[in-house]
């Protein structure tokens, strides 16, 4: 642990979890944020995605600091970020420097906040002096035929001038349009692929004057946290003991619980980090061009003892005994003599802090995607190398030496997936509140008012809510093209999240933070006066979500009720109100169902009988369904609306 401060106060009494939106540079709203809910919540469980991901890590970070003065830390890293220092962090590699100025050049983020916002002629304009500056031996070579023909018409008498100065002009334009195209086309599927599908890695690049972005990044989680050079990096596990202990433990006993949200491009699919499967491992040489050299050696240093490997399971095993300690050790001897030779992930554990962070906020093309290796349960061979592994193991004879095949899996950033996990750390009933930060556009009729807590908007009461983002789609042309096919997009995207907006025990829980199309986003080069300026707004959101939580201003009770009071009282109701349809499904399903017999997953003696006395429980919920009042079941499921649903989903 750090040492305490004599002028840190203690803790408050009360805890929350904290779960945070995805947003690119958003994120330097949520130190603030954090430090105002910090100020009068002990934070046991914080989360996001993406940027969301950064604001927990150093949220996390800072509430393991807390003693000495973690919090003032995470309070001063805004201060860091104004006037490009922000986009000095952001270091593309040579091959791939060109896309970045002419991806800032086409969204107009290739200038400073305070000055007027990009027209259609000026980002033209600033395209053509992007792709210029950047290929100018390609412009002079297309360039070449038409200005040739210019020079022999300017020659030329009569007519013939005029036909050959229009035609060279003309071929001129056409061949810089097609010199530029096809380098930027070789870029986009050549050297940015070969940049493991990013435009940036992370880390510092050459001679560059500071660090990269993972490398600040890696250091500040540090320094939040009070870490001496000897303790780097943080660990999950020092995080849930709240010491420099890494140890396993279960979710409702950990003293602070970080978690993030990546998407794995290869399996389709999201992961909630750090996770428990143990089928992932990775390549040093490559991810020491992704992560500071201390983030790697710590990696290839921690060493999973007998006990813990023994624990660990693999969510590809089968129920035959495909996972355990032996088979783990012969996967990783044949992870070891792979080319690239690979590593296995520690245990959750024992996972830095800042791998899952960079796993989280790879934002497609701006930054690079983390290459991971899993075996190929689908491939033939692995399938008969495990058969020869097991026949060995029976005979007590020596385990095949090749047979396994691996294959690359790709980690991108956890907002293609889930850019706003509020349910993250939902229980059936709350113990504690989770305040959840969202992100919005303010209306193209509002402007920002000097008063940040009029930026910032939360549900007072049970009437009111925050209402879905809309998208006025064009209906002609390129714009309404582009329009669709970017609603599209955005809707596959974010839907699950954006559901959650208006749904009871939801939306009193959530505050979200507007910003203008100059701020957040990909705007790298914010001044220091717009920074400041969403760190007061991110403040204004911290202290007004949890006044809403702490504050009595529910008058129907005496005394008057505060927010969480409601909450909890919303989240019982909405509860109940779902119970029936999900009993009644229960018991049709149960009537049709042949418990005497098993075909699998038998249950030992100990077992059946607590399984009967929960059937039992549920069989008597449906008995009292069946004989309410049709009149009080239907007062009990109108309300709170809109309907909810009980559901067994898969973990992440």
């Amino acid at each position: 642990m750090p040492p305490e401060s004599s002028t840190q106060k203690a803790p408050p009494d009360r805890e929350c979890d904290v779960v945070m939106k995805g947003g690119i540079t958003s994120g330097v709203l949520y130190p603030s944020a954090l430090v105002a809910i910090g100020d009068r919540y002990r934070i046991r469980g914080i989360g996001g995605a993406s940027a969301g991901a950064i604001g927990a890590a150093l949220g996390a970070a800072a509430e393991f600091g807390r003693a000495s003065g973690g919090y003032e830390r995470l309070s001063a890293l805004p201060n860091e970020l104004g006037d490009g220092q922000l986009a000095a962090l952001f270091q593309p590699q040579p091959q791939t420097r060109p896309m970045l100025r002419l991806m800032l050049a086409a969204t107009g983020n290739d200038r400073p906040t305070s000055g007027t916002p990009a027209s259609v002629g000026s980002r033209i304009w600033s395209i053509g002096s992007a792709l210029l500056r950047a290929f100018p031996m390609a412009c002079i070579i297309g360039a070449a035929p038409g200005a040739a023909v210019v020079v022999v018409g300017v020659a030329a008498a009569g007519w013939t001038r005029v036909v050959l100065i229009a035609t060279g002009v003309v071929l001129l334009v056409l061949g810089l349009v097609v010199a530029m195209l096809l380098r930027v086309w070789r870029k986009l599927t050549v050297d940015v692929p070969a940049n493991l599908f990013g435009i940036c890695r992370g880390i510092k690049v050459g001679s560059s004057p500071g660090p990269g972005f993972t490398d600040w990044l890696a250091d500040r989680i540090d320094d939040t946290a009070g870490l001496s050079a000897e303790a780097r990096p943080l660990r999950f596990g020092q995080i849930w003991t709240a010491s420099d202990v890494c140890s396993s433990v279960e979710a409702p006993e950990r003293q602070g619980d970080l978690r993030m949200i990546t998407t794995c491009l290869s399996e389709a699919r999201p992961y909630e980090l750090p996770w428990a499967a143990n089928r992932f491992f990775y390549d040093p040489r490559e991810w020491r061009t992704l992560f500071p050299a201390r983030v790697v050696d710590a990696l290839e240093l921690d060493v999973t003892t007998e006990a813990e490997s023994a624990t660990r399971t693999d969510d590809t095993s089968t129920d035959e005994g495909e996972g355990d300690f032996d088979t783990l050790k012969w996967e990783e001897a044949l992870a070891a003599s792979h080319d690239p030779p690979l590593r296995r992930l520690p245990a959750a554990e024992h996972l830095p802090v800042i791998v899952a962070t960079r796993m989280s906020l790879s934002f497609p093309l701006l930054i690079s995607a983390i290459p991971m290796w899993v075996i190929d349960r689908r491939s033939a061979a692995t399938r008969q190398a495990a058969d020869a592994f097991r026949a060995a193991s029976r005979a007590k004879t020596a385990p095949p030496t090749d047979g396994l095949v691996f294959k690359q899996a790709w980690f991108t950033d956890g907002g293609l997936c889930s850019n706003f996990p509020v349910q993250m750390f939902d229980a059936a009933l709350p113990s504690r509140p989770t305040f959840a930060i969202n992100l919005g556009r303010f209306p193209a009729d509002r402007v920002p008012d000097v008063d940040q807590r009029n930026n910032v908007e939360w549900a007072r009461n049970n009437s009111s809510g925050l209402l879905p983002a809309f998208s006025d789609l064009p209906t002609r042309g390129v714009a309404a093209v582009a329009g669709f096919a970017s609603a599209a997009l955005n809707t596959a995207r974010n839907w699950t999240d954006s559901t959650h907006l208006e749904h009871p025990g939801y939306r009193d829980r959530i505050v979200r933070i507007l910003q203008t199309k100059r701020e957040g986003g990909l705007n790298l080069y914010m001044d220091g006066g717009t920074i400041d300026l969403l760190a007061k707004r991110g403040t204004a959101a911290g202290e007004a979500i949890t006044e809403q939580f702490l504050d009595p201003h529910y008058p129907t009770k005496l005394p008057r009720a505060t927010g969480w009071d409601n909450h909890r009282w919303v989240r019982y109701r909405a509860l109940l109100s779902v119970l029936p349809t999900w009993i009644n499904s229960y018991a049709r399903g149960k009537a049709v169902l042949d418990i005497a017999d098993p075909p699998s997953y038998l249950l030992t003696a100990r077992a059946q009988k607590l399984a009967d006395d929960l059937t039992a429980s549920l069989d008597a919920m449906h008995s009292t369904l069946l004989a309410a009042d049709p009149a009080a079941l239907a007062d009990l499921t109108a309300a709170p609306r809109p309907l909810g649903a009980i559901r067994r989903v898969p973990l992440i």
